[in-house]
């Protein structure tokens, strides 16, 4: 019995196969009716042909100096790529003309910043730091100045650990340097030898020679001023520094900040007017 069933559903499966072969007999090779494209082709063919390429002569000039930069980018690059692509006469022109309205662009920015700076000096730092020789020797005696005024009025609560060692010959090239800042800003410099004194170097976290380090009296806090050899001037110039930190006139994002430039283009707690007159 299961056999005939067996055998009745062999042929009922070969009878729908047969019809539906014969039901598409007119079709097919026979009649030259072409193959469905294959998915896989279509989407080689996609992929050679690209994107469309941009073209100049899809804008107004008016539209691309008024284009957001973002798009002016996005087009600009678009013609590059293009004239990479095909260097032809009018790809490479439409390129440079891109180029051109961007230095146009650009020279606009910086007519405009010239304006600005002169109509509002308080947004420029040409008055912190000028150019012209007269301008530049001037704020270099005001540096100077305040340095020497604030090491001086700071030199009895203050005073500078210099950490060597016998054996280092960095030490040697420093040592004389300490002695020219002493005697000229009348600072007290303590000289310790790291390899009698272990304990202290380690107290003050001193890894290499030579180090200064400046503390304060009454004031458990410290600071280090440098690590290997360094000039008098960056000497004096980062005592003074120290000493305005450890005496909390600055804070760190003041650290290159001197006394008479508050107020101005480099002081960055300085805040705009409420309301500027436009």
């Amino acid at each position: 019995m299961r056999n005939l069933i067996v055998a009745g559903l062999l042929l009922a499966f070969a009878a729908t196969a047969n019809a539906d072969y014969y039901s598409e007999a007119g079709k097919g090779w026979w009649w030259y009716e072409k193959e469905p494209p294959k998915a896989a082709e279509e989407k080689e063919k996609k992929r050679d042909a690209g994107p469309r390429p941009a073209k100049l002569r899809d804008y107004t000039y008016d539209q691309i100096w008024d284009m957001h930069p973002d798009n002016f980018e996005k087009l600009a690059e678009g013609l590059k790529k293009e004239a990479v692509r095909n260097p032809s006469e009018e790809n490479v022109r439409d390129y440079y003309e891109v180029q051109e309205i961007a230095r146009k662009k650009a020279l606009a920015f910086t007519n405009v910043s010239q304006y600005v700076w002169q109509k509002y000096p308080e947004l420029s730092t040409k008055k912190d730091y000028p150019i012209t020789t007269p301008g530049n020797l001037g704020r270099i005696s005001r540096i100077r100045e305040e340095k020497s005024r604030k090491l001086r009025e700071n030199r009895d609560d203050f005073a500078l650990i210099y950490f060597f060692r016998q054996d280092c010959s960095f030490c040697d090239e420093q040592a004389p340097i300490l002695e020219w800042f002493t005697n000229s800003t009348g600072w007290v410099v303590n000289r310790v030898n790291t390899q009698e004194n272990p304990g202290l170097a380690a107290r003050f976290q001193v890894e290499i020679t030579p180090t200064l380090v400046l503390i304060q009296k009454g004031n458990q806090d410290y600071f280090p001023v440098s690590s290997g050899v360094i000039s008098a001037d960056e000497i004096e110039d980062r005592t003074y520094r120290a000493v305005r930190l450890l005496k909390g006139e600055i804070t760190p994002e003041e650290f290159s900040l001197y006394d008479f430039q508050r107020g101005g283009g480099f002081d960055v707690k300085k805040r705009p007017p409420a309301s500027t007159e436009k």
